[in-house]
């Protein structure tokens, strides 16, 4: 099984908006600034949401597979990806430099 629900929240502490997940579910999480600003940080994500319940779904079965270590330590490695001739050194799951929608950066 992988992510087959979504609960949304909001952050009781001043980090910014960010997505996890917990068992099957991904929590998408509002900051806790933008909340009290009514502020709409989903409107930013909605491009990312297919990339970002993908990525999110590879944690899963890792974590299922091999542990919840080995899941979490998939945001740790860094690779140096190269775009339109310059050289950026980004996490594996840096949506931005992904190329397909699984949201991780595979070159």
């Amino acid at each position: 099984m992988t992510i087959n629900d979504f609960a949304f929240a909001c952050a009781v502490d001043g980090s910014p908006a960010y997505f996890t997940y917990e068992g099957e579910t991904m929590l998408i999480i509002q900051s806790k600034e933008h909340a009290r600003s009514r502020l709409n940080d989903f409107e930013v994500i909605e491009p990312f949401v297919e990339a970002l319940i993908s990525h999110e779904t590879i944690h899963v079965g890792i974590k299922k597979i091999e542990g919840g270590e080995i899941s979490d330590s998939l945001d740790d490695i860094e690779i140096i990806v190269e775009r339109e001739g310059l050289k950026f050194q980004v996490t594996l799951n840096n949506i931005l430099f992904a190329k397909d929608t699984s949201g991780i950066v595979t070159s």
